[in-house]
């Protein structure tokens, strides 16, 4: 009985180290129905927090006045549009709807440039937000 068990104990370790296998994770692991919620419930409760983003980027760009209607128009869209992912989401969490996927609706592959499209969580207001690390001056 010993012997059987041994040889099967050497046989098996000789398979598992002549066998290769693929330990990456598979495409798209990281969207689960637990991130689809997590985001769904961040676009609902953070989503107003684009106003506040949407003045900053176009102050910076358009100056005082621009960034005032910018605010009031762009904000209250980019607004209107979170709370509805998150809402569309918050309902359709334990089901693959994008693509048979839990990816969010308007994930696009690569860099997202969060000026035209939405990052996949709302964006974070304060000092912090954005903020670099060094001190240099632009001017």
């Amino acid at each position: 009985m010993k012997k059987i068990i041994a040889s099967a104990l050497v046989a098996t370790l000789a398979i598992g180290s002549l066998a290769m296998a693929d330990i990456q994770s598979p495409l798209g692991h990281q969207f689960g129905w637990s991130r689809k919620l997590s985001r769904a419930l961040a676009n609902i409760a953070y989503g107003s927090s684009e106003v506040l983003v949407t003045w900053q980027r176009s102050n910076r760009v358009n100056g005082n006045n621009g960034a005032a209607t910018d605010m009031i128009v762009e904000g209250a869209k980019r607004t209107v549009v979170r709370a509805g992912y998150g809402i569309y989401e918050l309902v359709t969490f334990p089901v693959p709807t994008y693509k048979r996927t839990y990816r969010p609706p308007y994930y696009k592959k690569g860099h997202i440039d969060s000026w035209y499209g939405y990052d996949e969580f709302p964006p974070q207001v304060g000092i912090i937000s954005q903020a670099g690390y060094g001190r240099g001056q632009s001017w």
